[in-house]
């Protein structure tokens, strides 16, 4: 047996032996081949050039993407934080999208030079705060801001941004966002929230408002008022897609709320909000009307180059056939006087 032992060490040893160092170090490392660096992909899209960067295992946004992007994709990233020059060389991009990352922190100035910014989306991420200057941002009409950690104080400010689309899906709200009047606010979803109660002056403030998600919210009514049957008919009365359709109101006292009314500050926030429609329709309007005024204006002095310039042109023209015509009746006149005197000296 120590023989046959003795023979198999000395079998190992020569095969060792004889094995290249190439392969040895090949064999000693399962993948000594570096990983290719992941690079973006710049693309034209819907005619703006985007920055294709999801699953680069990103944790800040560089610095060396083409300056003129217009679409920012940086999904699926490990960025943690947005700082103020986050994105400062970027100053023309008009969606960007950074869901799921890990970002817990946005500093104040992080978009404060997106100037152009229609689109934020910033959905399954860390954050429990938001900057203020984000809502007022002169573009920005739809916010995705799902599966974050957001309360009711991130939404204690003044917002003059044009929202169209608030998406609040997954956070810790207690109750619909005091962003105060929204005239061109049409979607809100606040589902999976902690909202524990709604009435018809807390929608009010929404003027526009066509789709309203309120699922997955632990939603009481008083059972001894008529909030429930207020919210519903409001609802109706505005025509707006709830989820759920309706509330069922049964322990609220059925006869006494069979003819609901909304109370006066419900007619007075809805009224604002029309009444901002109403004026920016009105500007609108006259500044129409001034375009007309203008262009029409623009026209007519246009033509009236025109006509001018064509009769300028036409008497110059005239002017130079008369100078032709009496040059060459001058020098007819000059060639008789010639011919008579040869004529008289002959």
């Amino acid at each position: 047996m120590s023989i046959l032992l003795f023979n198999g060490f000395l079998l190992l040893g020569f095969v060792v032996a004889t094995i290249p160092p190439e392969m040895a170090l090949v064999l000693g490392k399962p993948n000594s081949t570096p990983a290719p660096e992941k690079k973006c992909q710049h693309i034209r899209s819907y005619k703006m050039l985007e920055a294709s960067c999801s699953k680069m295992e990103w944790t800040n946004i560089p610095t060396n993407l083409k300056t003129d992007i217009q679409v920012l994709d940086a999904t699926w990233n490990r960025i943690r934080e947005l700082k103020n020059n986050s994105l400062d060389p970027y100053t023309n991009l008009a969606y960007i999208y950074l869901g799921d990352n890990f970002i817990s922190t946005i500093e104040e100035g992080a978009f404060a030079n997106q100037k152009y910014l229609e689109v934020l989306e910033l959905s399954t991420n860390g954050c429990d705060t938001l900057p203020k200057s984000l809502f007022q941002l002169p573009y920005l009409r739809t916010l995705y801001l799902s599966g974050n950690r957001l309360t009711d104080s991130v939404f204690n400010v003044e917002v003059t941004s044009p929202l169209r689309l608030l998406q609040l899906t997954d956070n810790r709200l207690t109750q619909l966002p005091r962003i105060g009047l929204q005239p061109s606010l049409t979607t809100l979803n606040v589902s999976k929230n902690q909202i524990t109660s709604i009435n018809a002056e807390d929608l009010a403030q929404f003027c526009s408002l066509n789709v309203l998600d309120l699922s997955g919210n632990a939603i009481k009514f008083n059972k001894f008022g008529c909030e429930c049957q207020t919210l519903n008919a409001w609802v109706k009365l505005r025509e707006i897609k709830m989820k759920p359709k309706f509330f069922i109101c049964a322990n609220s006292p059925t006869e006494d709320c069979a003819n609901v009314t909304f109370n006066n500050r419900t007619y007075e926030l809805y009224n604002e909000c029309s009444g901002i429609i109403q004026q920016a329709q009105e500007t609108e309007k006259a500044r129409s009307v001034w375009i007309l005024v203008v262009s029409c204006v623009a026209g007519f002095l246009f033509v009236a180059f025109v006509v001018l310039f064509c009769m300028h042109k036409r008497n110059r023209k005239r002017r130079r056939k008369q100078k032709e015509q009496q040059q060459l009746t001058a020098n007819n006149a000059n060639t008789e006087l010639l011919n008579s005197n040869l004529t008289g000296s002959s």
